[in-house]
């Protein structure tokens, strides 16, 4: 039958049971209800080219971007979790890019607060600002770190190494030990007990100062200002008679005498650095030495 006019209903309007139900009392349409409670009213799937929706739109359990959810997908029930590239997400909100490294699946334009934990695999900084951080494996810096507090590196007794060189603006304290190749300093000081194998001047004129109970204690690089026995230590001297030079370069002179006095004078007595020997009957120093006594 062709019906070439409008078509008017004014009581409701049922088709096939269930198919369509128009309630005209409460102006409300069902589709595949016999009991509509909205003003449409539809039990199974709605196939649409667009969807505009002013006012909420509310989902009670599922709702799918996409073919199955792939694009985006919301699983209300269970802990109700969101998924973006992923249809079955895992956690309450997972990301998921095509391929899991060398593209960017999370971008945030703007500031991103976090009060948890973050666990990375991998982490590319622009600019960051961190009250805490702990790292528990390794840490590639390849610019400049900044750290205006205290830097705390295995607190736990693990190793800290860097491959070129480091720079500290200020003091560096070292609880425990310390080992190295090679030091150039202006400056050290050691309170405690410090225990060197060797010890090299650079040139005659190069000065060790250590600390005594006293004061301060000397050493010159040429040995001068030794003090205190010394019994393993090697130097050379020379001899002169009346001023005439003798000999140098010795280091051991044996004075001996028969019936003579030997006196030997030393600072303050004489000048700083000079003993003076005096052999009595008055001898030639020289002759003494040519007589092999």
């Amino acid at each position: 039958m062709a019906v070439n006019k409008n078509f008017v209903v004014k009581n409701g309007l049922e088709v096939n049971t269930d198919l369509i139900i128009a309630n005209a009392d409460l102006n409300q349409v069902g589709i595949a209800t016999t009991n509509p409670e909205y003003t449409l009213h539809v039990n199974g799937g709605i196939g649409a080219t667009d969807s505009y929706i002013s006012g909420i739109s509310t989902v009670v359990e599922n709702f799918n971007v996409g073919l199955a959810g792939t694009v985006f997908s919301v699983d209300a029930t269970g802990i109700g979790s969101i998924g973006v590239g992923t249809s079955d997400p895992a956690y309450l909100l997972e990301v998921r890019s095509p391929v899991s490294t060398g593209q960017t699946a999370l971008y945030v334009y703007g500031d991103m607060r976090v009060t948890g934990d973050i666990n990375l695999d991998d982490i590319t900084l622009d600019d960051a600002s961190v009250q805490d951080l702990t790292v528990t494996q390794t840490a590639n810096v390849q610019g400049t770190l900044n750290v205006s507090g205290i830097t705390t590196l295995a607190s736990l007794g693990g190793i800290t190494t860097t491959g070129g060189d480091l720079y500290v603006g200020g003091d560096l304290y070292v609880l425990d030990d310390i080992v190295y190749d090679e030091v150039t300093g202006r400056n050290i000081n050691i309170t405690g007990v410090g225990t060197i194998n060797g010890v090299k001047i650079g040139d005659p004129a190069g000065i060790i100062t250590a600390a005594s109970p006293t004061g301060i204690v000397t050493y010159y690089g040429d040995g001068s200002y030794l003090t205190g026995a010394a019994p393993n230590l090697s130097a050379s001297i020379g001899i002169s008679s009346g001023g005439t030079p003798v000999g140098s370069g010795i280091t051991m002179v044996d004075f001996t005498a028969l019936n003579a006095t030997v006196t030997v004078a030393v600072p303050p007595a004489t000048a700083t650095g000079v003993a003076t020997v005096n052999i009595q009957p008055s001898v030639s120093l020289g002759l003494v030495i040519a007589l092999g006594g």
